[in-house]
């Protein structure tokens, strides 16, 4: 029944209360500014400049699609969530920035509009789906030869720490042992190790040019960036860039920067 409440919620009154706006929460914010922090970076060193084409799959509420859109990139996200569309749209009107926003599964979507981007943007997506091998190469298909494919993963080593956090040393074995599976309270996850990510888009014939750790010093620390001033944010986010070559994989999500080779 609550389920059936909330579809009519967002359907009629687009109104959920517990609906996470990644774009709105200050936390999720903060690792939208890390996120794009490395993905411009890497966009500057490849001669890819604004009003380049930027697709965002699993856009959610515009967490990275308006603040690229922000920066005059042209921008296309993709969701399955027809709420969070609707708030991304709202997002991108405050914000005063133009991005087309489509609604669908990100293989079919990619399959029916088989356009080629500059930036193909999935951050926090495929680490959940049993299909993420044929996603990564609906995604690799999109690039341009010559551009940037940017995915956030899972490492072996954040699902080994959590289970030790708990005690929990037959999962932590199960998750040593393989790359997918359950864990805790979920039907399924993905986790690779760096070498794994390497041979993983060696295969979709992208080179990996950048791995970057998302979320290590607040995943360790337990620190909320939202209880932060934005001072503080500010050199929070320094700390993050300059040590994150120094962490490897020990991290809550791993963002892969791969390039696909010009023709």
């Amino acid at each position: 029944m609550q389920k059936v409440l909330r579809k009519v919620l967002r359907a009629v009154a687009d109104y959920d209360p517990d609906y996470y706006d990644m774009y709105a929460d200050a936390n999720e914010a903060f690792f939208g500014r890390l996120y794009l922090a490395h993905i411009t970076r890497h966009a500057e060193a490849a001669g890819i400049h604004p009003p380049a084409t930027v697709l965002e799959a699993g856009c959610q509420a515009g967490r990275l699609a308006v603040p690229l859109a922000r920066l005059g990139f042209q921008v296309t996200g993709i969701d399955t969530s027809g709420f969070a569309l609707r708030r991304a749209r709202e997002h991108a009107r405050a914000a005063g920035v133009e991005a087309a926003f489509l609604r669908g599964d990100l293989v079919e979507v990619l399959r029916d509009h088989p356009s080629r981007y500059d930036i193909v943007v999935c951050a926090e997506v495929v680490y959940l789906s049993p299909r993420y091998r044929q996603m990564l190469e609906a995604l690799a298909r999109a690039v341009r030869p010559g551009g940037l494919l940017c995915v956030s993963h899972r490492p072996k080593l954040y699902y080994l720490l959590e289970a030790l956090r708990r005690y929990d040393l037959s999962s932590a074995r199960a998750v040593f042992d393989r790359s997918e599976g359950s864990f805790g309270d979920s039907a399924y996850y993905n986790w690779q190790t760096a070498e794994q990510l390497h041979q993983l888009y060696g295969t979709l014939g992208l080179r990996v040019i950048g791995m970057y750790p998302i979320d290590w010093l607040v995943w360790l620390s337990g620190m909320q960036p939202a209880q932060l001033t934005e001072a503080q944010r500010d050199q929070w986010l320094e700390l993050e860039l300059r040590l994150g070559a120094e962490v490897g994989t020990c991290a809550r999500y791993m963002l892969v920067v791969a390039g696909k080779p010009e023709v």
